[in-house]
């Protein structure tokens, strides 16, 4: 009986497949035949399901009469039950094997992702070679046409790199956004182009490369 019973229900996932097919062809006069084969494959999947229970259940408690009775009936039962049980393990581990992949490598494929599109950060000794200024204001140093100019004054002079004269709307860090104050250490690099040493620093340990013109500190390369 209960073999017949999943044979039955086998053959209604069929028809079901066979009523979606047809429902592709239809117009919209059928709407209310598509809902209701919809509404009955569900029922059939739930029955499907109370039938598996039912069946196992008659295995376990009943198996050893129904084997001295029917043995070939008894072994068709454990066989659908076999390959039901092994269908519904191989899911539930392999939904579980994606789930443990992608937990731990998920971080390993943002960092790669992460490295592929920023690039190359540049080393503590790339960033130490790297001129630093202080900046100070005009009137405070020296005398220039304007009194709103700014100057950045170098602060290792073993370096032999000129002074570099800001204008008030140049005088701010393109990183953070924020105005240069006086006494405030900066960063320039070769493309001419400054910085908070703080945040180049943070920039460049990330990507080598100018914020503005993309610069690589390290192969010299100037992409505008």
């Amino acid at each position: 009986m209960w073999p017949r019973g999943r044979w039955w229900e086998r053959l209604g996932h069929a028809d079901d497949d066979d009523d979606e097919d047809e429902e592709e062809d239809g117009s919209e006069d059928n709407c209310f035949e598509i809902r209701s084969v919809k509404k009955l494959e569900t029922l059939n999947a739930l029955i499907s399901a109370l039938w598996w229970m039912l069946g196992f259940y008659w295995i376990v408690v009943g198996g050893q009469a129904l084997l001295h009775d029917a043995p070939h009936l008894y072994w068709l039962a454990v066989v659908y039950l076999a390959f039901d049980m092994f269908f519904a393990i191989f899911c539930i581990l392999l939904v579980c094997l994606i789930g443990i992949a992608l937990c731990c490598c998920f971080p390993c494929i943002i960092v790669f992702l992460a490295s592929a599109v920023v690039g190359h950060g540049a080393s503590d000794a790339d960033i130490s070679a790297i001129p630093k200024l202080r900046f100070c204001r005009a009137d405070t140093t020296q005398n220039f046409n304007s009194e709103e100019h700014s100057v950045a004054i170098e602060i290792e002079k073993q370096e032999h790199i000129d002074d570099l004269a800001l204008p008030p709307e140049d005088s701010e860090c393109c990183i953070c956004l924020a105005k240069y104050e006086d006494g405030v250490e900066l960063h320039l690099l070769r493309c001419n182009h400054h910085f908070h040493t703080g945040c180049v620093v943070k920039w460049l340990r990330i990507n080598a490369t100018c914020p503005l013109c993309k610069y690589n500190i390290l192969e010299g390369d100037e992409l505008v």
